[in-house]
């Protein structure tokens, strides 16, 4: 299975959610490839050093991940593309990649809120909601095998 998380920079949320969900899926015994991409993403970018913090606090590591932009990627070879907004999944639905593909995470509380900019407790608040919403994925994936 092959998986894409999408934001907007992909320097914050979805190599987070990325990281986090890698990490969870091999805890679970569940094999995936997973990957990020940004909508408005530039080549190359690195995480930034909140998200890079965050992440290591809980030992997980950010520092060789740079940016992409989605529309660099070839959409079609995702089996399932999670993205922090509707925003973001009208995107990656404007790509010609099916609904049933697209999940938008912590769609109940209109997404994950964008912490760029932030001080590190934001990146904390960032980093427990995507780790709730990860777990929500890894039980609804287990359930799938």
């Amino acid at each position: 299975m092959r998986i894409l998380c999408v934001c907007t920079g992909n320097t914050c949320r979805s190599p987070m959610m990325a990281v986090l969900l890698d990490a969870a899926l091999r805890r679970a015994g569940l094999t995936a490839t997973v990957e990020s991409a940004g909508t408005g993403a530039h080549h190359g970018d690195p995480p930034s050093a909140s998200a890079r913090a965050a992440m290591s606090r809980r030992m997980l590591d950010l520092s060789g991940h740079r940016s992409r932009p989605v529309d660099s990627l070839d959409v079609a070879v995702f089996d399932r593309m999670y993205t922090v907004s509707s925003r973001h999944a009208a995107y990656v639905r404007s790509l010609g990649v099916p609904a049933a593909r697209i999940h938008v995470v912590a769609a109940d509380r209109g997404g994950v809120q964008d912490p760029f900019g932030g001080d590190d407790a934001v990146y904390e608040e960032t980093a427990r909601t995507l780790e709730h919403e990860v777990s929500l994925i890894v039980a609804s994936l287990s359930d799938q095998h």
